[in-house]
């Protein structure tokens, strides 16, 4: 038992060894990072390089310096099933087939310093100096790099894997010769970035959450790169960009047009800072407006909404806006003409109450990813069952949107003993961001089945990127692997004996978390409540739509699909969206004067003094608080002209003298708090209701008093007159007739004090 053990134990670490890249490579990580710059050729072709380049950067963010490194590009074999593409985008194939000889690079490399990496390696020749390329195909690339960490052993410290596409070899007399017809390419290019305005009201500065997108407008940006390269290498009459079709955020190209007109954001501790893109975004939507002219252009939903989430949270309006108004913004903006009835959720997925909306909201043709429906169909158009209107599904590849996008979430550090974690850098923002998806699309190609790519709506690459993302697929058409298909020609073949397919996401599908939903939930009915206040053609101010047409749609932007797997990021985004409609609301309150109301009379007029911030009219009640010692009269409805203020004399009883305070609040004709209760401090000099009615007793009593003593005087002076002339002689006693009894004799005498003396 012990020897088959043993025999276990060896072929477990003669595996790993083989999965790693070899014994070399078995080891703790260094701290060491690795940043490709440039890989060329993207696609190997006949006439192309006979070398593979590849420069970057290696930097040490490790606190040790490491030493001995070198770096070598191995290969696996070629790929040939859609399993094993799979398995080498997640990072599980094994890439050891051609491994040539390590070249070396640093001797020692410094706590926070870099080393410039440059390798070259013939893509034929022989395994140990070359990759013995010998047959076209797709192989997966690893970028090793060895060294020895401080008090460890040489291992694999470094790696970055990708996947290469080989149309011919290079020097070869003749290319491979492809049986099958080219494949239909339809090519979804989106335009998109996480939401950085804030709601203010119309005539308030423009307000941003930071000043990234002034760096990412400019032409060495992310967004100014995308566009650039669709410029360059896919102009209009190319065969390139008639098989694409641009799908654009409405929420970024508005927030590029009010920037252009001056911003501001929120820099060190919430200060709103003067905004440095100005000009960058003018001129990105400017040439963002050339591009798009006389192509296909699709909008996305409003700041990329969650549409699922939305549905799932009640907010079906909020989601129908999101595609009705977002569709009409764009076309507002760039002038150019936008599908209306094409409809793109995040990442493909839809459920069923989300697609009753979409098809409220008049959508006839969505575009799906093939993991979303039912039944066996993996691409083409297919019918939706069970719609009220007929409703056709473009399926898009999930393959080439995984190749897209990157592995998701964190990659877990490697423990002691274990090799550096080959890094992915599909989906990262990068000039290399792009060649997994190129890799997939070459071998997604060979098929010849009808091809829909759909990276994610907020995809990682930047202008080099999607320039060799361009290029790789221009040279795909020119050698007759695929052939350009626009989008509206792909969606009109739909063929209505195929059969139906119904809405199926994944269980697991990810969606803006219910707390991020509840907060979107409070502002939008907060909006609404605020909106019933608002009182339209008065002839000063703006109108209501005026006023909430861009709040409704602020209120979308803490449900963009680009915080998907964000919640924290989601959560405080709506915190911030409800905190900015309080503030809204806020606008409207009742003045806290500085000094105390004095009232003189019982019955004086109590002034409240109610202002108005918003650029509209509103029509508010005023509540006020009765204390026991002042009671208020109901108020009718007041109407406050837009920007300005009214005070309101409001009929007030004192009940008692004295100081004492009382709460005033505004609130909308349905109830709804407007601003926090001010505290109204009276001071009141007037006798109140108990006072009166004491006064009253008392003098009344005072009278009684009065009367009756004089009653009793003038009556005590007729008696006194009627005895001075009573005839009758006063009674006199009988003395006794006994002997006569002496009585003693009082002794008066004092006794004898002696008085003191001066001299004493």
């Amino acid at each position: 038992m012990r020897s088959v053990a043993a025999l276990v134990a060896v072929v477990v670490v003669v595996l790993t060894a083989l999965l790693v890249g070899g014994p070399a490579e078995a080891a703790t990580s260094g701290g060491l990072r690795l940043e490709l710059s440039d890989v060329s050729p993207r696609v190997v072709t006949a006439d192309g390089p006979t070398t593979l380049t590849v420069t970057g950067t290696l930097r040490n963010d490790g606190p040790d310096p490491v030493t001995d490194l070198e770096i070598r590009v191995q290969r696996g074999n070629p790929l040939t099933t859609e399993g094993q593409v799979r398995d080498a985008l997640n990072g599980d194939a094994a890439t050891d087939a051609v491994a040539p000889q390590f070249t070396p690079l640093a001797d020692v490399l410094e706590p926070a310093s870099e080393v410039r990496v440059s390798l070259s390696v013939p893509l034929r020749g022989s395994s140990t100096t070359g990759l013995e390329l010998g047959s076209a195909g797709v192989d997966e690339l690893l970028v090793n790099v060895n060294g020895t960490p401080a008090g460890g052993s040489r291992a694999r410290l470094a790696a970055v894997r990708m996947l290469l596409p080989v149309l011919g070899l290079p020097g070869a007399a003749t290319g491979p010769v492809r049986t099958a017809a080219p494949a239909p390419l339809t090519v979804l290019y989106p335009i998109a970035d996480v939401p950085h305005r804030l709601s203010t009201v119309p005539g308030a500065p423009v307000l941003l959450d930071d000043d990234t997108l002034a760096t990412s407008f400019a032409p060495t940006g992310r967004l100014g790169g995308l566009v650039a390269a669709l410029a360059q290498r896919a102009p209009l009459s190319s065969p390139v960009r008639s098989a694409i079709c641009l799908a654009i955020d409405p929420d970024l190209v508005e927030s590029a047009s009010v920037m252009s007109q001056g911003y501001q954001f929120l820099g060190a501790g919430g200060v709103p800072t003067a905004g440095t893109g100005a000009a960058a975004a003018g001129q990105w939507l400017a040439q963002l407006s050339a591009v798009a002219k006389g192509g296909c252009v699709v909008a996305l939903p409003y700041a990329d909404a969650d549409l699922v989430a939305l549905a799932r949270g009640g907010l079906t309006d909020a989601a129908s806006r999101a595609i009705i108004t977002g569709r009409q913004v764009l076309l507002t903006l760039l002038q150019t003409p936008v599908a209306n009835d094409i409809v793109w959720p995040a990442d493909g997925l839809i459920d069923t109450s989300t697609l009753d909306v979409v098809e409220a909201a008049g959508g006839r043709s969505l575009l799906l990813s093939a993991d979303s429906v039912d039944g066996r169909a993996r691409s083409g158009v297919v019918p939706l069952a069970r719609r009220s209107h007929p409703i056709a599904a473009l399926l898009t590849d999930p393959l080439l949107t995984s190749a897209a996008t990157g592995r998701r979430g964190p990659t877990a550090a490697p423990g002691p003993g274990a090799a550096a974690t080959a890094e992915s850098l599909a989906g990262e923002r990068g000039p290399v961001s792009t060649q997994d998806l190129i890799g997939a699309l070459s071998f997604r190609a060979s098929a010849g089945t009808p091809l829909v790519l759909a990276p994610p709506h907020n995809w990682g690459a930047e202008g080099t990127g999607a320039a060799d993302l361009l290029d790789a697929i221009g040279t795909l058409i020119t050698v007759g692997d695929v052939t350009p298909a626009g989008l509206t020609d792909t969606l009109a073949a739909t063929n209505p004996a195929a059969p139906a397919v119904r809405a199926d996401p994944p269980v697991e599908m990810s969606v803006i978390s219910g707390a991020a939903i509840g907060a979107v939930a409070a502002a939008t009915r907060d909006l609404a409540d605020l909106r019933t206040a608002v009182v339209s053609n008065v002839g000063v101010g703006i109108t209501a739509d005026q006023l909430f047409a861009p709040l409704d749609l602020g209120v979308l932007r803490p449900s963009s699909a680009t915080r998907r797997g964000s919640p924290t990021d989601a959560q405080s985004a709506a915190s911030v969206e409800l905190s900015r409609v309080d503030a809204i609301r806020n606008s409207i309150r009742v003045l806290e004067p500085p000094n105390p109301y004095s009232l003189g009379t019982s019955d004086a007029p109590l002034p409240i003094t109610i202002a108005n911030s918003l650029p509209v009219t509103v029509r508010v009640r005023i509540e006020i608080v009765g204390t026991s010692g002042l009671r208020v009269t109901p108020i009718d409805m007041q109407q406050i002209p837009p920007l300005g203020r009214r005070q309101v004399s409001v009929n007030a009883q004192v009940t008692r003298a004295g100081q004492f305070t009382v709460e005033a609040a505004v609130r909308t004709p349905a109830g709804g708090l407007l601003g926090p209760p001010s505290r109204l401090r009276v001071r009141s000099t007037a006798y109140g209701t108990i006072t009166g009615w004491l006064t009253a007793i008392a003098g009344a009593l005072l009278v009684v008093l009065t009367a009756r003593r004089v009653w009793r005087r003038v009556r005590g002076e007729q008696n006194r007159q009627t005895a001075r002339v009573d005839p009758t002689p006063p009674p006199t006693d009988d003395y006794p007739t006994g002997p006569t009894e002496r009585l003693p004799l009082l002794d008066t005498t004092l006794p004898h004090t002696r008085l003191p003396s001066h001299a004493e």
